[in-house]
């Protein structure tokens, strides 16, 4: 197996790794207004102090030049942070009134690292354990800023919090967009676990796929194209998943062969992108899969092998009341069938919501095609005010 990187390069970055505040600002500083606003724009890197010594990275945009009517908070995917919408950034804070609150959730980017603890008789209850962790954290978050309402955008886990915190506190928000959420479908295997049949999913198109194969127009409908990136997952990775073992901590243990194994996956997913942003992609991302582990072991309470949910979006978004936006990649690994009956399933219920596929795009779809997702965004946005 070839790898993007040397040895020697390798060892360099292991050994001279900047910190994460410093790879996250380079990112963020592709920005026209970050570090240094421009005539109607300023961005602020913050910590918001919660309790029990916990704190929530922050990165906030407000526009100068008039109110705020609006709030849009953004939540990252597993395993990411942040300064993954940097590309989004520009475009989604032009809509006049709107604040945007970019945040890392707690025990991912730059947030509070605590130890992750789940005290739970069965899995249903590791579940709603889970999920407090992250709900009980953005809602503190929420009451420390004073935010009464507000649209939420999430991409992938993300989105799976989003609803559960949504299920939650409907009262506080405003609208739902949901960029390829996690855990939406049924599980076949869970309802028949008597049945041999291995768990399968498209997630390993996510390690595999190259940014140039994401953003390739398909002639097949979305749908179809996600079932057929889903395998079956071997019987090793299944074993390690049910018994709660990070992928990153393989990272973390092999010391400058880390950054050999992410440039794997960076040097795919980022490769459309111009050099320097693609450098400053890696250096970030190389910096969340090394720090210390604490949000990412919660995946595996949430999703069962194959990355279905223990407890399916569908079978949960009856009680789900606000409007909702589903939003996939033509060439996603997620599946698009579900998103689309989801959408379905909530209009039947008087609820305003609807599926919107990106062409050109993955899983990563804010990422892949950011003017045709930022124009959607920003079209919600203002049919939200």
């Amino acid at each position: 197996m070839d790898l993007p990187l040397d040895f020697k390069t390798a060892m360099s970055q292991w050994w001279h790794a900047p910190s994460l505040d410093v790879t996250e600002r380079k990112v963020l500083s592709f920005l026209p207004f970050f570090p240094t606003p421009d005539a109607t724009r300023k961005a602020e890197s913050k910590m918001v102090e919660l309790s029990k010594g916990r704190s929530l990275n922050e990165f906030e945009i407000t526009r100068t030049t008039e109110q705020v009517e609006e709030e849009l908070v953004v939540l990252h995917g597993y395993g990411a942070g942040l300064a993954f919408f940097y590309r989004n950034f520009d475009g989604l804070s032009q809509v006049p009134g709107w604040r945007l609150h970019a945040l890392d959730l707690l025990g991912y980017g730059r947030s509070s690292r605590p130890k992750f603890k789940i005290k739970a008789k069965d899995k249903y209850e590791a579940v709603h354990a889970s999920e407090n962790w992250f709900i009980d954290s953005l809602e503190e978050w929420r009451e420390k800023k004073g935010i009464e309402k507000f649209t939420l955008m999430a991409h992938s886990m993300g989105g799976y919090i989003g609803v559960a915190y949504a299920l939650r506190h409907p009262e506080r928000i405003k609208k739902l967009i949901l960029v390829s959420p996690a855990g939406v479908p049924r599980d076949p295997w869970v309802v028949h676990e008597d049945e041999a049949h291995p768990p399968s999913s498209g997630l390993g198109s996510e390690f595999t796929s190259t940014q140039a194969d994401t953003t390739k127009h398909s002639t097949k409908p979305a749908d179809k194209r996600a079932m057929e990136l889903k395998r079956p997952m071997p019987n090793w990775l299944v074993f390690l998943w049910e018994r709660h073992v990070s992928p990153f901590s393989f990272i973390r243990y092999t010391g400058p062969l880390g950054p050999q194994l992410v440039s794997l996956w960076t040097s795919n997913r980022f490769s459309l992108l111009p050099k320097d942003e693609a450098s400053a992609l890696h250096h970030y991302v190389l910096g969340l899969f090394t720090a210390r582990g604490s949000g990412e072991y919660a995946i595996t309470r949430l999703l069962a092998p194959g990355a279905y949910a223990r407890i399916a979006l569908l079978d949960r978004i009856n009680k789900l009341a606000v409007p909702t936006l589903w939003m996939y990649g033509e060439n996603d690994w997620m599946d698009i069938k579900a998103g689309i009956k989801a959408a379905s399933q909530m209009r039947s219920n008087g609820v305003d919501s609807k599926c919107v596929v990106i062409e050109k795009a993955g899983h990563h779809l804010y990422l892949d095609n950011p003017e045709n997702f930022n124009a959607v965004v920003v079209d919600a946005m203002r049919k939200t005010e």
